[in-house]
């Protein structure tokens, strides 16, 4: 058996260090000095009205942060290569884009627009300094980390290695092969078919996380039953089309190829998405074309 490289989601493993670094306290904030505090906003309602509860975050020094990152990486490469019996290589791919502008916000900019600053921890550039430092870490521009998954394990295989994608992000289930979620702990295959229907789920769910709306009314349980695995693509494809021209009406080409690139996850760098429609203004110009 060929040796195992994994992988890594740098985004996430940042942001799980990140986050095992600092906790939020929440205390009453009419009081001049912080008095009783609570670990979570559930537990300090029982005791205070919403609207004067405020909070803070309580930081372990950096240096805890990046142990946290360490012992990630260390504990997955160990638990893989003891999996597998085979010696283990690994790279982590982070999102750069302070160089290049990501692609998908041309394309919609209220692209990820939900997300708040105050979410990410306050070690986050130490974190992925010290990936980039000393654990492989490469910083994707233009793009998201997400993009450059299909190629590296492509790659993985053509150097006969066992690709392992690490991370919880449930768009990667568009890549074949193995994947190991750093939340829940667990190594699972997906084979050709269960990461066809991937993409074309997502093109009927939309995704809230990334702000991408997908058709009215149908989550998870909907798109399955819709978009069951064993289709190929030409199936899912018409399927998908008949439900985008109901909901958008004339517009529905347009939506259609926004989402198709939005939600597409690079199969090579760059790419781009195979089932994108040819729009009317397209059709025409090319006839008016003296080429």
């Amino acid at each position: 058996m060929g040796s195992v490289h994994l992988l890594f989601d740098g985004d996430i493993l940042a942001y799980r260090a990140g986050f095992a670094a600092e906790r939020r306290v929440y205390f009453d904030g009419r009081l001049p000095e912080r008095g009783a505090s609570f670990d979570s906003k559930k537990e300090a309602l029982k005791h205070l009205p919403e609207e004067h509860i405020e909070w803070e975050r309580e930081l372990q020094p950096v240096e805890h942060a990046l142990e946290n990152c360490k012992s990630l990486i260390r504990n997955i490469s160990n638990e893989m290569s003891l999996h597998f019996d085979a010696r283990v290589s690994y790279i982590c791919f982070l999102t750069g884009n302070f160089e290049v502008p990501n692609f998908r916000k041309d394309i919609d900019p209220e692209y990820k627009a939900n997300r708040k600053e105050e979410h990410k921890p306050t070690h986050l550039q130490a974190i992925q300094d010290y990936i980039l430092q000393y654990h492989q870490g490469y910083f994707t521009q233009g793009c998201e980390a997400d993009d450059f998954f299909g190629h590296a394990a492509q790659d993985a295989k053509d150097s006969d290695q066992i690709p392992i994608i690490v991370s919880v992000d449930k768009d990667l289930k568009q890549i074949p092969g193995y994947h190991y979620n750093i939340g829940t702990r667990t190594l699972s295959f997906v084979d050709e078919e269960e990461a066809r229907v991937v993409f074309w789920r997502q093109m009927l769910e939309g995704d809230k996380v990334d702000n991408i709306t997908g058709i009215n009314g149908i989550g998870k349980i909907k798109a399955a039953r819709y978009i069951p695995i064993g289709q190929s693509n030409g199936e899912c494809q018409r399927v998908v089309e008949e439900f985008y021209k109901k909901e958008f009406l004339d517009g529905w080409k347009e939506k259609f190829n926004a989402n198709c690139e939005l939600l597409w996850i690079w199969k090579k760098i760059p790419d781009e998405c195979p089932f994108k429609v040819e729009e009317e203004e397209n059709k025409e110009s090319a006839a008016t074309s003296p080429l």
